[in-house]
């Protein structure tokens, strides 16, 4: 029995190998049918063990899971272009809304479903007015189905689970004809795609260092904000009335670290203590000068300190570090320190103690894991796990995948990548959107070229600073830049519909403070009186 067995488990990695190829060299829908029949015949139970002992020697085992239920995603029309975005952050959703834009040929608009993890689209670059109490929730984080309702794209709340590309260069060219591949979503739906859009974004890197995991807290999503903010929230009522600070740690100093420690301190106003660590030797180091210059004055006038040139160790708690290590010999055990080690060669070690740390250095971008056994067919990734593209935002090798945003790694004429910023993402959409229409109506595809606009940031509830590419040595910050900033994220928003009620909601805000601020100023006046 055992060597029967043993000649089984040598056969089914050939037998499945053989079949991703054989499957390859027909059409999806039916390789699918065929792939998934015959995963499932080598048990009933939810493993099977297959032993490869003979004998009494035990060689070891080999454990075969048997595949949860999978059923295939039926598209309405059988006849029109299938399009499956996964991501709905700005490149996915852009992407899908670009698509509804265009004019199409009856028979050939696509049917296009958008696959993300979350119920709603964040717009993260204003995820800090969260804290201030600037913005309510839906305005920056309105849900798929509200901004989709009036199109004929699809959103299906999932987790991406296997992607199996079959439109290998040489394999399946990219004629319109036959199927690009499918993906398997951890609900068990199958969605057999012609065309495929990867725009799953980037997650926070928190296995940098030790304790960083488990101790600090990210601000990356709509979950992570209402974390922080509530965080500070508690901590402003425990230390009510108290004369000891709260002590806020920010790791890192490009823009999400600087704007989260301006935010954070004129929230804490005198409150608090906001240090602020970075491994270069000034903060901001590829942003322009206006835009650091006016970081920089906000930064120092709410007295954030700035330990620049250090990098973090380890994060624990005070009881976790040795008697030696101590910050305080009667420090609460509990309490939150940072082990950050300068920079320059012999330098000591500092102890910073926190009740908060936020972190900001470091992301993963996001893609799904490929079938096994499906060389030559996976995508090429960079060092950093971004998708190679070509000029076209074609992955290259695959002319039925797209990627957008932190998915893709294209690079510039001088050979650099593309940042992974909101700004890229929104141009990527469009012209992602474009490219899938031309590749679908037989038209040449258009080469993406990023233009840079400018860049903005977020310093407090009435501070920002945007230096725009196009006017040499401008910079507009304080009130003037905070004002401008709302507006261009305005016109940013996803549809005209939500654009209207987020400027409603906006200029009923405006007024009320502006209302609150003469009655305060009138009764200030009254008292000195």
């Amino acid at each position: 029995m055992a060597l029967h067995l043993n000649a089984a488990a040598s056969v089914l990695p050939r037998l499945n190998r053989g079949l991703v190829h054989w499957g390859r060299m027909f059409h999806c829908s039916s390789f699918a049918k065929f792939r998934s029949n015959s995963l499932l015949f080598a048990s009933s139970s939810r493993n099977l063990v297959i032993s490869t002992s003979v004998g009494k020697t035990n060689a070891g085992s080999i454990e075969v899971s048997q595949e949860e239920d999978v059923k295939p995603y039926s598209w309405p029309d059988k006849k029109r272009p299938r399009v499956c975005i996964l991501g709905g952050g700005f490149g996915g959703l852009y992407t899908a809304l670009r698509l509804e834009s265009l004019t199409w040929p009856d028979d050939k608009k696509p049917q296009v479903i958008l696959v993300d993890q979350s119920e709603r689209f964040v717009f993260k670059p204003m995820l800090y007015e969260l804290l201030t109490g600037e913005v309510d929730a839906w305005e920056i984080a309105p849900r798929f189905s509200d901004l989709l309702v009036n199109t004929g794209v699809q959103f299906l709340k999932d987790r991406v689970k296997l992607l199996s590309p079959c439109d290998h260069v040489g394999t399946n060219g990219p004629n319109v004809s036959g199927c690009g591949g499918t993906v398997q979503l951890e609900s068990g739906l199958v969605i057999e795609y012609d065309w495929l859009v990867l725009s799953l974004g980037a997650e926070p890197k928190l296995d940098i260092i030790p304790g960083a995991a488990e101790f600090a807290l990210p601000f990356s999503t709509l979950d992570d904000a209402l974390k922080v903010n509530e965080k500070l929230t508690k901590l402003e009522r425990e230390y009510f009335g108290k004369a000891k600070a709260i002590r806020v740690v920010v790791v890192g100093l490009g823009y999400s670290g600087v704007e989260l420690a301006a935010t954070v301190s004129e929230r804490l106003e005198g409150k608090g203590v906001v240090q602020a660590i970075s491994v270069d030797s000034s903060i901001l180091p590829t942003a322009p000068p206006g835009n650091k210059e006016a970081a920089l004055k906000v930064l120092n006038s709410r007295k954030v300190e700035l330990l620049l040139g250090y990098f973090v160790r380890r994060i624990g708690k005070s009881g976790d570090f040795t008697s030696s290590d101590a910050a305080e010999k009667d420090s609460n055990p509990e309490q939150l320190v940072l082990e950050v080690q300068p920079t320059e060669k012999g330098a000591k070690t500092q102890l910073l103690e926190a009740d908060l740390v936020l972190w900001t250095v470091g992301n993963k971008p996001l893609l799904p894991q490929l079938e096994p056994n499906g060389w030559p067919f996976e995508l090429p990734v960079t060092g950093r796990g971004q998708a190679e593209t070509d000029e076209t935002l074609r992955v290259k090798g695959h002319p039925r995948i797209f990627a957008v945003g932190d998915s893709s790694a294209l690079r510039d004429p001088k050979g650099k990548v593309l940042p992974a910023t909101a700004q890229v993402a929104f141009q990527q959409a469009d012209f992602a959107g474009w490219n899938i229409w031309a590749a679908i109506n037989n038209r040449p595809l258009l080469p993406f070229r990023f233009q840079n606009l400018g860049e903005m940031m977020v310093l407090g509830r009435n501070d920002a600073a945007i230096t725009p590419s196009f006017i040499d040595g401008l910079t507009l910050e304080g009130p003037i830049g905070h004002a401008a900033r709302k507006l261009a994220y305005l016109i940013r928003l996803p549809t005209d519909e939500h654009r209207v009620k987020v400027g409603i909601s906006w200029l009923a805000k405006s007024a009320v403070d502006s209302i609150a601020t003469v009655q305060s100023n009138i009764t200030k006046v009254l008292s000195d009186s």
